[in-house]
């Protein structure tokens, strides 16, 4: 499929270095980032034409994302993405009932778009979608460094839009977001975020760890705190639907009971468990050809440059990359099935650290952020950067 592609050059004049920020002018949801080595002294200028780029692409790529939604769901084809029976009619009553049940917000993962380079989606971070603090947060207190400077950025804004409009269907005052996570530091703080943003919008907030969670097809998601119980209107899970249908499927029962009774609203919804599929991708490249999401298989087809990678995989974890040399990560998720996806280099700078772009959607094109490692395969050891608008 054509010669093989080379990544854009980065020049040296977009970035700009800034004073290090002491941990005394940082609100206290960094610290913990602070200790892992991950934030860039850095930022990176992106012009107004690459952010229009990026924005666009997104906002596509959603619009696919809908418009193959239904066609799965009309189809009956759940069953082809690893959905149990039993979370089917869970989807299709949240996915016809989107305004009780609404997607709050993920991360497109975009490779390309610098220069004259088209931008592809590699793939859609749609369930449990971390780097919240640094893009709400960081990237805001960096900025401040530079005078006049702006980025695009409307990320806690967006996502307390939809909260405000959530409220509005809870039928009584004060309403009540639980969040929860497996307990990890950097999901409480993601979990934490959204809390945050709740909080600013009315909303009773709480976080507690799965474990102590309560289940009930009576009265729905509770958790105890001194001897009395607190039912959520509202459950927020740094919990992957995916995770749930293999190692707990009795959960994603309770879950699916709970949801279509009505009794709670359990963000991100449903839907999500499809879109976090990456033969999902592959659908999309069959039955909705499109020059904004990289072309997706099932097998290398007759892909000469591709990446192969876990249909559930996540942190940059056993990708294959297959050009005229194979580049390889190590992880966990080894043993999945996998998807084979076009080869689209990421953008480098001229010490060679590559860099990918995240576009995250709420009911909009609503942040960009960046991560840049030294190699070709964005990991958990990557760098975050901030990004202005030159």
């Amino acid at each position: 499929m054509g010669q093989e592609n080379h990544s854009v050059l980065l020049e040296d004049n977009r970035f700009k270095s800034i004073k290090r920020l002491k941990k005394k002018d940082l609100p206290h949801q960094l610290y913990w980032y602070l200790k892992q080595d991950y934030f860039s002294e850095e930022l990176l200028g992106l012009y107004r034409e690459e952010v229009d780029t990026f924005s666009k692409t997104a906002t596509v790529a959603f619009e696919l994302f809908q418009s193959a939604t239904q066609k799965v769901i009309n189809d009956q084809k759940l069953s082809d993405f690893g959905i149990p029976k039993f979370f089917w009619d869970c989807i299709q009553y949240t996915w016809e009932h989107r305004k009780k049940h609404p997607f709050l917000y993920g991360r497109f993962d975009v490779n390309g778009g610098f220069g004259n380079t088209p931008a592809k989606v590699i793939e859609f971070n749609a369930d449990t979608c971390s780097t919240l603090p640094e893009t709400i947060l960081w990237q805001k207190a960096q900025l401040n460094l530079l005078t006049g400077a702006s980025q695009f950025n409307t990320l806690a804004e967006d996502i307390g839009h939809t909260l405000a409009h959530l409220k509005t269907k809870i039928p009584h005052d004060q309403p009540f977001i639980l969040g929860s996570s497996f307990g990890y530091e950097e999901d409480v703080l993601n979990v934490n975020a959204i809390l945050d943003i709740g909080y600013k919008q009315g909303y009773k907030v709480f976080y507690t760890h799965l474990e102590d969670v309560i289940f009930s097809h009576e009265n729905g998601i509770l958790y105890e705190i001194n001897g009395e119980y607190q039912i959520a209107d509202i459950w927020f899970k740094m919990i992957p639907w995916d995770w749930m249908f293999t190692d707990e499927p009795e959960l994603a029962k309770d879950l699916a009971t709970i949801i279509q009774k009505d009794l709670c609203t359990v963000l991100n919804p449903p839907i999500t468990a499809l879109w976090q599929n990456k033969k999902f991708l592959a659908y999309l490249t069959e039955n909705y050809p499109n020059v904004c999401i990289a072309n997706t298989y099932l097998t290398p087809a007759s892909l000469r440059n591709y990446v192969a990678k876990p249909i559930f995989g996540r942190l940059g974890e056993n990708i294959e990359i297959h050009t005229s040399k194979k580049t390889t990560s190590k992880g966990d998720y080894a043993h999945q099935q996998k998807i084979h996806q076009e080869y689209i280099p990421l953008a480098e700078d001229s010490e060679k650290y590559a860099y990918q772009t995240g576009v995250f959607y709420t009911h909009k094109a609503s942040a960009i952020n960046l991560r840049t490692e030294d190699n070709p395969i964005i990991t958990d050891d990557c760098e975050f950067m901030t990004h202005y608008i030159i």
